[in-house]
């Protein structure tokens, strides 16, 4: 219920809001909001949170219900883990900035691959990777929640992101762990995951592993054969925002839906089970 009204409010706001080509924070895309459903101009997001409220004439909800009861309003970050991974991205995304290399001198890949909870447990058991976190990227909305990427209406789709140590495993290895998860043949799909938030891709940190994927690209569309459909996108990475708590390490620490945590352990190829 909460996720399709928020598809409802997101589909009311101005479409140039979200299909634009520039970033949109929360207070833009608060404001589209408002506008559209006849505030006045000129009320700003922290007033609004303060507890100032108003009544749209065509929907009859306040603005603080849709950020604080709905969508759960923009994302600080302070749920994440204390001097994990996670807490480093969120620094970056607080800052609007795209890392190749972390903080501790490892280089940093982004791969979005349908459901991110079985993409970051397969990429944990590769020897050679140091840290793993799951989040958003390739939108248009600042600081996205989980239910507002759920809509589909921010562009954002479900990535890991990850820290390498490029002596120990190369990009192209990385670039071919995706396509065992995913069928690049299917268009916004991996599974039964169906949305734009679900789709594909590599998106590259540095001219080296752009160079890299398109050579992994090459070979996968030639064992495809001519004219096969060929859907995983290839893209400069852009701004990752790093998901809630609850969802980093789903399958191993917190045991997934079936309360069964599975291993981590570098090496392991026992079959992953997202939903089990």
């Amino acid at each position: 219920m909460r996720r399709a009204v928020v598809a409802l409010l997101c589909a009311a706001a101005p479409a140039a809001a979200f299909m634009g080509t520039g970033k949109i924070s929360w207070s833009q895309s608060v404001g589209a909001l408002a506008t559209a459903h006849g505030a006045p101009k000129g009320l700003d997001t922290p007033r609004l949170r303060d507890g100032a409220a108003f009544a749209f004439p065509n929907l009859k909800m306040g603005l603080m219900d849709f950020l604080g009861g709905v969508a759960g309003g923009a994302r600080d970050y302070s749920d994440l883990k204390k001097g994990s991974f996670q807490e480093e991205a969120a620094t970056y995304a607080k800052a609007r900035e795209v890392k190749a290399v972390s903080k501790d001198g490892y280089s940093i890949a982004t791969f979005g691959g349908g459901c991110f909870w079985g993409v970051e447990l397969a990429y944990a058991r590769v020897p050679g990777v140091i840290a793993t976190t799951v989040g958003y990227a390739q939108g248009k909305l600042e600081d996205p929640s989980y239910e507002l990427v759920c809509t589909g209406a921010t562009g954002h789709t479900e990535v890991v992101q990850l820290t390498y140590d490029p002596k120990e495993v190369e990009y192209k290895e990385l670039v071919r762990v995706l396509f065992t998860r995913i069928n690049p043949a299917l268009k916004d799909q991996v599974g039964n995951d169906r949305g734009t938030q679900y789709r594909h891709g590599v998106y590259f940190h540095t001219p080296q592993q752009k160079a890299d994927a398109e050579a992994v690209f090459a070979q996968i569309k030639g064992e495809l054969g001519a004219g096969a459909p060929f859907y995983t996108e290839l893209e400069p990475a852009e701004v990752y925002y790093p998901a809630e708590e609850y969802h980093q390490q789903y399958l191993w620490e917190k045991g997934g839906r079936g309360g069964r945590p599975q291993s981590a352990e570098k090496g392991c190829t026992e079959t992953i089970r997202c939903y089990g």
